[in-house]
């Protein structure tokens, strides 16, 4: 089993809709594939297309503070996550706009920022566990990066990319000393628009100054009405538009992905 967080303090920079949508596409190839919500926006909950009510025992709360009911202990106490959700042939832990209670009370339980980290390493039968965390430096954020064994790092060919690089590296070298062996594996290029020289300048510079650090993904093209369309739906991109150019690059950037763990094992 594979625990990737795809982390990025910054907002809007398609962190959601690419761990959406690569989950998919590895599902899709036959690995079991479990995505984890931390964000209490739950877009990416929303964005699969799970809309109705989601309980707070759902959630990840279990795992790290306990369930509401008490039943999210296994006969030894050990504090589990819930059963996911199944949508789109992938399994779902969802999200709920009450699990921002996490970020004030994890502080007062001791090495609380490890809770999840050990929650899924007891899971079994997954391949790949992908976590989202919220756009914040928070407890939240915390505990998806130290729960992970690698970061994909999603990244916008803008200035908004440019500007948040170093604290990006930054925080992750910090959340390494609770998470040794973390690294990152993968910058995964977004909203890439080519035809602005703004963004091929941005992108020139991501690929000279970050393969020294990690590999590159292809970019992923900034395409608003697919994605916009995607999300009311429900839908991942390779669904919503299948052998679209959209979903082409989706799955260049799976297989990038894929290429790159396997060059870290």
């Amino acid at each position: 089993m594979v625990v990737l967080t795809f982390f990025n303090h910054a907002g809007g920079v398609a962190k959601t809709s690419t761990i959406r949508d690569l989950g998919y596409v590895l599902a899709e190839s036959g690995r079991r594939v479990l995505l984890v919500d931390m964000d209490p926006q739950a877009n990416l909950t929303k964005w699969l297309g799970v809309d109705d009510d989601v309980e707070l025992a759902e959630t990840v709360y279990p795992a790290i503070l306990g369930a509401p009911d008490a039943d999210g202990e296994d006969e030894d106490g050990e504090l589990l996550l819930p059963r996911p959700r199944r949508v789109h042939g992938m399994d779902l832990i969802p999200a709920h706009l009450n699990i921002a209670i996490i970020e004030r009370e994890v502080l007062s339980v001791f090495m609380g920022v490890l809770r999840l980290r050990e929650a899924v390493r007891r899971l079994e039968g997954y391949d790949y566990v992908l976590i989202d965390p919220p756009p914040s430096l928070g407890q939240l954020s915390a505990l998806a990066v130290v729960a992970a064994d690698s970061v994909v790092v999603p990244l916008p060919t803008n200035r908004k990319g440019l500007d948040g690089i170093q604290t990006v590296i930054k925080m992750v070298r910090e959340y390494r000393k609770a998470a040794p062996g973390l690294d990152i594996v993968l910058f995964v290029l977004t909203q890439h628009d080519r035809r602005t020289r703004h963004d091929r300048e941005s992108h020139d510079i991501i690929t000279a100054q970050l393969p020294s650090l990690a590999p590159i993904s292809s970019p992923l093209s900034s395409r608003p009405a697919y994605y916009s369309d995607a999300q009311v739906e429900g839908m991942p991109i390779p669904v919503y538009a299948p052998g679209s150019e959209a979903d082409q690059e989706i799955r260049k950037v799976a297989s990038e992905l894929l290429a790159a763990l396997g060059r870290r094992r």
